[in-house]
């Protein structure tokens, strides 16, 4: 299975276990639009019918395995946008992780739930993360391993500013 089929499927699952966590309803971004490091992907939920879309990142390591999957988008009826990650099983949950977004002050974000391809945190995103997001050219997010060492994986921001305007509007 694809990067991209796991990301969908993770995103679908989040979304109805969360009834509706990422929809931007207030545009229609084109699915598959690149911009740089960030792509947009529409879904319609099976449950509403309703199309859904994000902006999502897969960080691979330097084989090439994805070992972190980001996407952000918007809560329905919500202004503020939403962050979700996915780490690979055997992360330590308890301390969550934490993301900092370029400029940004960096964030606690706890784990919401661990599904067959990894475990999902979600925190919602206030004008100034997203700002300081978009000021900044990168990223991270930092989590530990269940061996209890800290990891660090870097996040690109090039091409998040457009991304994430083409969301909303």
């Amino acid at each position: 299975m694809s990067s991209v089929s796991i990301l969908r499927s993770m995103l679908i699952i989040i979304i109805v276990l969360s009834f509706g966590l990422l929809t931007n309803v207030q545009a229609k971004p084109e699915n598959g639009k690149k911009f740089k490091d960030w792509t947009v992907v529409c879904e319609k939920l099976p449950s509403t019918k309703k199309e859904i879309c994000n902006i999502f990142q897969n960080v691979s390591n330097d084989k090439g395995k994805v070992v972190m999957q980001m996407a952000i988008g918007y809560p329905p009826g919500k202004s503020e946008a939403q962050l979700l990650v996915t780490l690979p099983l055997g992360v330590l949950l308890q301390p969550g992780l934490e993301f900092k977004g370029g400029t940004a002050e960096a964030i606690r974000v706890p784990f919401s739930v661990c599904v067959k391809n990894g475990c999902v945190a979600i925190a919602k995103l206030n004008a100034g993360i997203i700002k300081g997001m978009k000021a900044g050219t990168k990223g991270s997010v930092k989590f530990a391993a269940a061996t209890k060492q800290i990891i660090e994986v870097p996040v690109s921001l090039s091409g998040f500013t457009a991304g994430f305007n083409s969301l909303k509007k």
